[in-house]
């Protein structure tokens, strides 16, 4: 009979040495090692169900995992029992006189005898079997009710599929189902055991999941006799149920394996250490990036510009806190890096933002959102957007921003030819001029690409523009023309200043060009589109 604690680290044999001497409830303590991708396991068997959860929320047991990784089950003898009787895996792994760190003396109770794989295997092929059978059968359900466009239904089946795989993940993983009803919650909770999981749902806000939300709000549609619709979300709801299904086929995998081939602690891997590493061009626009805004998840390199002289880099930023002017003195820093040769076009969203939008923007997302275009990411386990199929791209609200854009236009060339009569400028035109730039830019890309830009320095909507028409480059010549702050002039005037500015004939007829030019471009993509 084992009454001590054999030496596995300083701070688990405190904690051990103290639940024994405050819980004589404590039968035994089994504790086995680095057995899954470095993955321990505490089992504390016990006789009192009530100190179950007492155990289960001290502060050196919530520790263990944070600090060590080590997983921590307790059990009453009932429970165990069951588990053991009925072929779990994971307690058929940790079970084992090997494994055994401490047994009470001087109590009575029927010990669970180890036994011989053969013995072990008969009872895990009927657990193992459950699982499948349950899933063969609401996938054939899920598939009928595919068959008859029953959108609903379809939801509420990938809600028990869902249901079902964190049901076995939390068996496979940490040796029982939790009794949180919340899908949420329970995605969180097992997902800190393989962070795999939680990188396969975006996250809606910091508690909960883009597709487990869509799934309550047809709940709620349901419940209020509405029509459901969302059915271009089944295949990202099918492909996380097929990678959830695949997990479960390799942890019930790997878990046989180690109990039919125990192995060994695995060594430390060699790591070899790079000194004096130039720091890459990409290196610099990463640096600059996070130093900016550390709530950066990913970056892209999408495009590479060159018109004359100029070399024009285009980035997409997926992260939070991102304001169009944290935008532009990044857009500057990067530009002052390099040279005067070199500009930086950044666009930046959140991606559940982007999530929100892709009814409208798929496409322009899915050609940059790509991994030859990735250069930064925060983690490896960054959650993937769920793509909508089939999809077919919206210019809902063209018609509506091309009207704003025509009558600002309308307004604009109005005063011009006013002024270019009199000479004398009225205060509304720079900034009837700085408002028509603006929504021509946001409104021209709205019909290229189905996505409306935010309110991004004047240049860099241009270079947006020129991104997808580079023949909009042969206008520089008017800029140019107009004056080598023509950008500057639409910046400053967005918003009011108590400032009289005068343009004189050169400039008002330059304009008048601009203007016209630009209005019969928009013309010829918008009715395009029409």
């Amino acid at each position: 009979m084992k009454t001590t604690i054999f030496p596995i680290n300083d701070f688990l044999s405190n904690q051990l040495k103290e639940i024994i001497t405050e819980f004589p409830s404590v039968l035994e303590i089994y504790y086995c090692s680095n057995t899954i991708e470095m993955t321990s396991y505490l089992l504390i068997h016990l006789n009192n169900r009530s100190d179950i959860d007492i155990i289960a929320n001290r502060k050196g047991i919530k520790k263990l995992f944070k600090n060590y990784g080590i997983i921590v089950l307790l059990f009453d003898y009932n429970a165990l029992i069951y588990k053991f009787k009925h072929g779990y895996p994971l307690i058929e792994l940790i079970y084992q006189e090997e494994h055994l760190v401490y047994q009470q003396e001087g109590i009575d109770f029927t010990k669970l005898a180890t036994r011989s794989f053969k013995e072990f295997n008969d009872q895990y092929s009927i657990y193992k079997k459950r699982y499948f059978q349950d899933h063969d059968l609401l996938s054939s359900e899920l598939n009928t009710h595919k068959s008859l466009d029953a959108v609903s239904s379809v939801f509420l089946l990938y809600e028990r599929l869902f249901e079902l795989h964190l049901q076995y993940l939390e068996e496979l993983y940490i040796g029982h189902t939790t009794s949180i009803n919340n899908l949420h919650q329970r995605i969180k909770a097992i997902s800190k055991f393989n962070p795999e999981i939680e990188s396969l749902f975006l996250k809606r806000n910091e508690e909960e999941y883009y597709l487990i939300a869509l799934i309550n709000r047809v709940k709620e549609a349901i419940e209020e006799d509405r029509e459901v619709y969302y059915h271009e979300c089944f295949e990202a709801f099918n492909t996380i149920e097929n990678v959830l299904h695949n997990f479960i086929q390799d942890r019930f995998q790997s878990l046989k394996r180690l109990i039919k081939h125990p192995t060994t602690i695995p060594a430390i891997a060699e790591v070899t250490i790079e000194l004096n590493k130039q720091d890459t061009f990409h290196d610099i626009i990463i640096e600059r990036c996070l130093n900016q805004n550390q709530c950066i998840e990913e970056i892209y390199l999408y495009k590479t510009l060159i018109l004359c002289n100029q070399t024009i880099y285009y980035l997409f930023i997926i992260g939070d806190k991102f304001e169009n002017e944290q935008i532009k003195n990044l857009e500057s820093r990067l530009q002052d890096k390099f040279n005067k040769q070199t500009n930086f076009v950044i666009i930046a969203h959140t991606k559940i933002w982007i999530q929100t939008e892709l009814y409208s923007s798929q496409d322009f997302f899915a050609n940059i959102i790509k991994k030859e275009n990735k250069i930064y990411s925060s983690s490896k386990y960054n959650a993937s957007l769920h793509w909508l199929v089939p999809h077919t791209s919206l210019y809902t609200d063209l018609y509506y921003y091309n009207s704003v854009t025509n009558n600002t236009a309308k307004e604009l060339l109005k005063n011009l030819q006013k002024l270019k009569k009199n000479q004398q400028c009225k205060p509304s035109i720079p900034y009837l001029l700085s408002l028509y730039f603006m929504s021509f830019c946001r409104t021209y890309i709205l019909a290229h690409l189905s996505y409306l830009p935010n309110y991004l320095s004047s240049y860099s909507l241009w270079l947006l523009c020129v991104n997808v028409n580079t023949d909009l480059n042969k206008y520089q010549y008017l800029f140019d023309k107009f004056g080598s702050k023509f950008f500057s002039l639409l910046d400053f005037y967005r918003v009011l200043h108590q400032r009289l500015i005068n343009f004189d004939t050169e400039k008002t007829e330059v304009l008048i060009e601009i203007i016209t030019q630009l209005q019969a471009e928009l013309k010829t993509i918008v009715d395009q589109r029409s």
